[in-house]
């Protein structure tokens, strides 16, 4: 999940701004990560995508980041499953010349 198309999407989609879009900011940006392996540990590195594992906010952010693919998933007569931070989609149909080439 990209931060900056997260941070836009609560903006523009939501109507989230001012304290409320900086807290969102502010949560994102400048986290950093490190890898332990058999007693040594890396340097740290700056996180740009994705969300704190097991946080509250991680399903419902998830939600509103992937909102709009939902939405064009319905429009399209895509069908899809969404979970916590996951999203499957998926097609169905018969084995016909049409229905293949339409989703190709």
């Amino acid at each position: 999940m990209d931060f900056q198309i997260l941070l836009h999407r609560l903006e523009v989609s939501y109507g989230l701004g001012g304290q409320v879009l900086q807290w969102f900011q502010y949560y994102l940006s400048d986290r950093t990560q490190t890898v332990s392996f058999a007693g040594r540990r890396s340097s740290p590195s700056l996180i740009v995508c994705g969300l704190p594992q097991d946080s509250v906010l991680d399903p419902l952010l998830f939600v509103l980041y992937a909102a709009d693919v939902m939405k064009i998933a319905v429009q399209q007569e895509v069908r899809f499953h969404a979970y916590a931070d996951d999203m499957q989609t998926y097609v169905s149909c018969c084995h016909t010349a049409d229905q293949q080439s339409a989703i190709s």
